[in-house]
């Protein structure tokens, strides 16, 4: 009688293939339609071997709460199991609260129990994890994100993407940790960490990620809203406290914060040059309207020399990102507060080109950049116009496409200079400009 065909009669390589494309098929459908929880996981009870094939797809991103904590860490005691996982996705659900205090700010006992929820929320949390070693851990790294908020945060009403708002009550009721009762380990499996949902307030974020001491990726918000004391010195001290960081994401509120004073606008601000010191040591640095992008290289704002006209000691005091490959600008004009930045679109266009080219005398003091991507966004009667610049440096090629503008002669000049230095052939491209596009 002839046997039964199994699988395992292929070869190797037929099975991984087979494995591939069902688990690629279930989490991309898993992904874009957002159902119920995938049905690879029955796969894994076929057999052994399907078990230990289909748990790559199923133990890649785990969500985990405070109420399943226990069970994840039963269920990944097996250092097999901790390998697969790239990212740990802890959600801390606050109280939930009725629809009629949606546009209501969190009163004084209700903040209170936010932070006692948060704060125990998070020691059980690092509790746990210190039963996971560095050598557990996915050569490709573990990152964390954190994600906070109430199952009431979300507003009836919809954006103009189709997603839900957020609630008064999210946008005003910002997180904090009781920093006298939080009792933190050191850890050293994460490399990565993102915080979303509720904002939380610069000094809780610092102390959790003192606590991350491998951490080479941080995805957080930036309150650049307040001109207080306090809050100046909990931005300046992310260099403190960050020491390991090479991927930098700083992000602005979102949703937008409204601010009670308006924000230090000096140049050479203490943040600003905290920032600028900090950000030398990235490999990939990023960030949104919560950085003025003007102002963060206002260095090279006033072209090859300095304020004394000594080019050498401008060249000695300008800032020098020996790492950096990868940087990313985004900055709008005219669209929320507190970002507007200016009044008329005539100031924006002057605004946009200062960055262009002081991004572009910058690139000559970061010499392994491969990828610069800077946007611009202006926002006039309604119409929102995208000025977009796009560079690409590889194998002895520099390339430049713009967007949205024509390059005018100063903003050639800034990028050509560095590209030369690098002795690359240098290409400009400039796509669909229509007849009206400024010259910047």
């Amino acid at each position: 009688m002839t046997a039964t065909p199994s699988i395992n009669s292929l070869p190797y390589e037929v099975r991984q293939t087979i494995y591939s494309l069902l688990g690629q098929h279930h989490t991309n459908s898993y992904r874009w339609h957002g159902g119920p929880t995938s049905t690879i996981a029955h796969y894994a009870t076929v057999s052994r071997e399907w078990q230990e094939e289909f748990e790559r797809f199923t133990f890649r991103e785990i969500r985990v709460t405070p109420s399943s904590l226990q069970r994840f860490t039963h269920i990944l005691k097996s250092p097999r199991r901790r390998a697969i996982v790239q990212t740990l996705r802890y959600h801390i659900s606050l109280d939930t609260y009725p629809s009629y205090l949606d546009g209501e700010q969190e009163t004084s006992a209700e903040r209170r129990r936010s932070t006692e929820i948060v704060t125990e929320a998070l020691g059980t949390f690092f509790a746990a994890m210190t039963n996971w070693q560095k050598m557990d851990t996915s050569p490709l790294g573990l990152d964390l994100h954190l994600l906070i908020d109430s199952p009431n945060d979300s507003s009836t009403s919809l954006g103009r993407n189709g997603t839900p708002l957020v609630t008064g009550r999210a946008m005003t009721s910002h997180l904090k940790l009781n920093l006298e009762t939080l009792s933190l380990p050191v850890i050293d499996i994460f490399s990565g960490f993102r915080c979303t949902g509720r904002h939380m307030q610069p000094t809780s974020l610092l102390a959790i990620v003192s606590k991350l001491r491998m951490l080479e990726y941080l995805d957080v918000e930036l309150n650049h809203d307040s001109a207080r004391k306090r809050d100046v010195q909990q931005r300046n001290s992310l260099e403190q406290y960050a020491e390991t960081v090479r991927v930098l994401s700083l992000r602005r509120p979102s949703p937008m914060i409204t601010p009670s004073t308006a924000p230090p606008k000096q140049p050479w601000s203490d943040f600003y040059s905290h920032l600028r010191a900090f950000s030398q040591q990235c490999e990939s640095f990023e960030f949104d309207d919560c950085i003025d992008a003007a102002q963060f290289f206002v260095p090279f704002t006033a072209g090859p020399s300095s304020p004394n006209g000594s080019p050498k000691s401008h060249e000695e005091a300008a800032p020098f990102w020996p790492q950096l490959k990868r940087l990313n600008v985004r900055n709008s004009y005219m669209m929320k507060e507190p970002y507007l930045r200016v009044p008329t679109r005539v100031e924006a266009l002057a605004y946009v080109r200062k960055v262009l080219v002081a991004i572009g005398r910058a690139s000559m003091r970061m010499p392994e950049l491969q990828f610069a991507r800077v946007c611009q966004y202006v926002l006039n009667d309604g119409q929102l116009e995208w000025f977009v610049l796009t560079y690409e440096c590889y194998a002895g090629r520099a390339v430049l496409r713009l967007r949205g503008f024509v390059p005018g002669k100063a903003m050639i000049d800034a990028w050509k200079h560095p590209i030369a230095e690098k002795r690359a052939e240098f290409h400009i491209h400039v796509e669909g400009t229509d007849a009206n596009a400024p010259e910047l």
